[in-house]
């Protein structure tokens, strides 16, 4: 099954249900190219006093000029602190990068650009700071206002449509590599009358550098694919289109070892139906639904002798669809609150020889103010590990690696310095048979290699929505160079493993 490209996959299944050509349904596409791209992390925050930035970039790889909403969300609640209209001609690239608006912790994240491509507003050539304008009131004002909030956290390019006429004639770069009239799509209310059905075929890809560090972690933006079937152009301060802007159908592909007519199926599909419950918007359950997951799987290091560390990054890209200061929806427990909207995790840790154990209770620390110790509680956290070792950073106030103040320290045992680790959802709100539930009117496919066998019924996925990575560090002393020794700073980026639990 792994040799099935998933848009084949998901139009091969939704023909077989009869639904091909009457809807689309949102998957995440791990070709890296979709409709919507979703980057887990940024982070202008400082580590060992010396701050990161982060570098972004989006790729066009189509040949028609499409027009991408670009959003930036703080860590805490998601509330949204940038955001403009970005115009791609055909295969067009788009770079940026995200700076401390200056030197003290109370800043603010910049963001700067040399691209030229068509955006609206224009980015001026001094950059742009992050804005807490929409968490000075309300709920999103319970952690707190400052605009340190804008420092660390994620963000989302969705496609709006994709450009025809004179609106991809204005958008396009000529010989000199300039766009023929960006003016033409910049101002405070633009009228594009030429725009269609969006199409696909954006990637990107987010680095966070640390260059006094010595420190490089590169990712590949998520991509969601069949995300919408219909063009959902909207003009600069508005907070649409978003992740719950999807169409309200969701493929899964989860692999198992199920049969079908007595033959050892290569994978299950799930296609769910979500656009008849009420409470959370039906787009926000289907790209949740593509995010479930009951666990979260990395490696750590904690190593004295190359003073290695290590940093999990847990970002949950809808849950303020589901989470405010007064209600919580399944799959989440808790409402907001100061603390933030905290959910139970249990973690076990397991060293290289196998040797494994609980953190649990005490052996997460400091304690989150509104929730138990083992818990995440903000929308993009930091999971960061400790085991006493001298080389740790003793402050538990921001994460050892990333230095972000969205975090939970987990404190493993002195004697296991590097292994592997699972993280699970434990909220009353995430577990069977509560979680996310679907409509009666989806679907489990179980492809076998005679036939496959489709069955009705309602889902249920347990978990969380959520994506992130792991990074760590390590720093050796001595290192020869040439006659002389030199200190060797590098480190590594790597996707998190998940286990997806779905019933029946």
């Amino acid at each position: 099954m792994n040799t099935f490209k998933r848009k084949a996959l998901t139009t091969a299944v939704l023909a077989g249900l009869g639904a091909a050509g009457t809807a689309e349904a949102v998957y995440h596409d791990v070709n890296g190219v979709g409709q919507a791209l979703i980057y887990p992390y940024y982070t202008v925050n400082s580590a060992s006093g010396n701050s990161f930035n982060t570098y972004i970039s989006v790729v066009n790889t189509t040949t028609r000029a499409k027009v991408v909403k670009v959003r930036f969300r703080e860590g805490k609640t998601s509330t949204e602190v940038l955001d403009f209209n970005l115009y791609l001609s055909a295969n067009d690239m788009w770079t940026g990068g995200l700076v401390p608006a200056d030197a003290t912790a109370t800043s603010p994240a910049r963001l700067f650009t040399a691209d030229v491509s068509c955006t609206n507003p224009p980015i001026p050539a001094t950059g742009v700071d992050f804005r807490n304008f929409l968490y000075l009131t309300g709920g999103d004002a319970l952690p707190g206002t400052g605009l340190e909030r804008t420092r660390d956290g994620y963000f989302e390019m969705i496609e709006m449509g994709t450009l025809t006429g004179v609106s991809a004639a204005n958008v396009t770069h000529g010989a000199t590599g300039i766009p023929a009239n960006c003016l033409a799509v910049q101002g405070p209310v633009i009228v594009l009358t030429s725009v269609e059905a969006p199409t696909g075929g954006l990637m990107g890809t987010g680095t966070l550098i640390n260059v006094t560090n010595g420190q490089d972690f590169t990712y590949t933006a998520d991509a969601l694919a069949e995300f919408r079937t219909a063009a959902f152009y909207t003009d600069i301060a508005n907070d649409a289109p978003n992740l719950s802007s999807a169409d309200p159908n969701s493929v899964v592909v989860h692999t198992g070892q199920l049969t079908a007519a007595g033959t050892p199926a290569g994978a299950t599909v799930y296609r769910s139906d979500w656009i008849g419950i009420s409470g959370v918007l039906a787009g926000a359950r289907a790209v949740a639904s593509v995010y479930m997951h009951s666990s979260v799987m990395n490696e750590y290091v904690l190593d004295s002798g190359s003073r290695s560390l290590s940093d999990w990054v847990l970002t949950q890209p809808v849950k303020r669809f589901f989470v405010s200061s007064t209600t919580a929806a399944q799959p989440y427990t808790n409402v907001l609150v100061a603390g933030g909207a905290c959910e139970t995790i249990g973690f076990t840790f397991f060293n290289r020889e196998e040797r494994g154990a609980a953190a649990q209770g005490v052996d997460f620390s400091p304690a989150p103010p509104a929730g138990a110790p083992n818990s995440l509680c903000w929308e993009s956290t930091v999971l960061s590990f400790r085991n006493g070792a001298a080389h740790i950073p003793a402050a538990t106030t921001a994460s050892a690696v990333l230095g972000s103040p969205n975090v939970t320290n987990v404190t493993v045992n002195t004697t296991f310095k590097n292994g592997w680790g699972i993280l699970t959802f434990a909220g009353a709100g995430s577990q069977s048979p509560l979680g996310l539930n679907s409509l009666p009117s989806s679907d489990r496919v179980a492809l076998g290699g005679i036939a496959s066998v489709v069955t009705a019924g309602a889902q249920t996925y347990v978990g969380l929505p959520v994506t992130g990575f792991m990074v760590r560090t390590f720093q050796n002393n001595v290192v020869p160079c040439g006659t002389l020794t030199c200190q060797a700073n590098y480190g590594g980026l790597f996707l998190n493993g998940y286990r997806t639990t779905i019933t029946p």
